[in-house]
């Protein structure tokens, strides 16, 4: 058996822009065969579920970095979330270095009012264009509309966790433009209680130290002792993911620090890369309706 386990933004979509058909494709000619392809995202599971819904798959999901796990068929299951006393923490700093940051939880996206951060916004425009050109602008056109339009506003976002602590928190991430200021982000919020990482640009995650892609891969394939596995990404946050598996790729858009460490490198993830590496190498030629270019 081969299992492949991928990353969502960066890798399998590149963030802005559809999904390649390609990938949809190598994803249902390799459960045909009895392969499994596991999705091993930082998203929280309601983004992956509508993501799949929209594009007719069903697979197995790893998400908010390892915090939780969602089986076919089942319900999603939650093993490590942020307590209230780490939010607490972290949030002060943020909000006290005026740093924009939105909380992944088991009831959708919550962030604080976003007009009041249109400043950041636009620093982290011109960077991103500055960096990236036409594909930082598709990248900071699509965050500009995730948060105005996609996440749930508070005035006080702390207060609002207190209220309710029934909402689980998966993820905190935030938005930063300033390389220094990002790195004297990460010392002030690295603890024992809060594990931060870089999994795109400009951007900080902080997590359950317990939730990791890694550990969570482990205890996936503990059900499949004898199927070969591959881990595919272009982040940070991949690193322990490529430590899980047996073969570790990196999208030819992943940064070069991933790339150095990784087995081997693919196509980048707005060509397909992870459908024409599936359909490449791991499918039978029978099995697949598009030739690969």
């Amino acid at each position: 058996m081969q299992i492949v386990f991928s990353d969502i933004d960066g890798t399998f979509q590149e963030m802005g822009h559809p999904i390649h058909e390609i990938n949809k494709e190598a994803i249902r000619c390799l459960q045909a065969q009895g392969d499994h392809f596991v999705f091993v995202t930082g998203r929280g599971f309601e983004l992956v579920q509508d993501m799949m819904a929209e594009e007719g798959l069903s697979c197995d999901v790893i998400f908010g970095n390892g915090a939780g796990l969602m089986i076919k068929g089942e319900a999603p299951v939650l093993t490590h979330t942020l307590p209230y006393k780490t939010l607490a923490q972290v949030i002060g700093i943020l909000e006290t270095e005026a740093v924009f940051y939105f909380l992944h939880t088991d009831h959708g996206i919550i962030s604080p009012q976003a007009h009041l951060y249109e400043a950041q916004f636009q620093e982290s425009r011109k960077q991103l264009l500055a960096e990236l050109g036409e594909r930082g602008q598709i990248i900071a056109d699509y965050k500009y509309e995730f948060f105005y339009n996609e996440c749930l506003h508070k005035d006080d976002v702390l207060q609002f966790m207190k209220e309710h602590p029934e909402i689980k928190v998966i993820k905190i991430e935030l938005m930063e433009a300033s390389d220094e200021k990002r790195e004297r982000l990460r010392a002030m919020i690295q603890s024992e209680t809060a594990a931060i990482f870089q999994s795109f640009v400009q951007t900080l995650e902080i997590v359950d130290p317990l939730a990791t892609k890694g550990a969570a891969i482990r205890s996936f394939l503990e059900a499949f002792p004898a199927a070969k596995s591959y881990g595919i990404g272009d982040g940070e946050n991949d690193l322990a993911m490529f430590e899980a598996v047996d073969v570790s790729l990196a999208v030819a858009n992943a940064s070069p620090a991933i790339k150095a460490v990784c087995d081997r490198t693919i196509e980048r993830a707005e060509d397909g890369g992870v459908g024409r590496f599936i359909l490449t190498e791991l499918v039978s030629r029978e099995d697949v309706v598009h030739e690969v270019d």
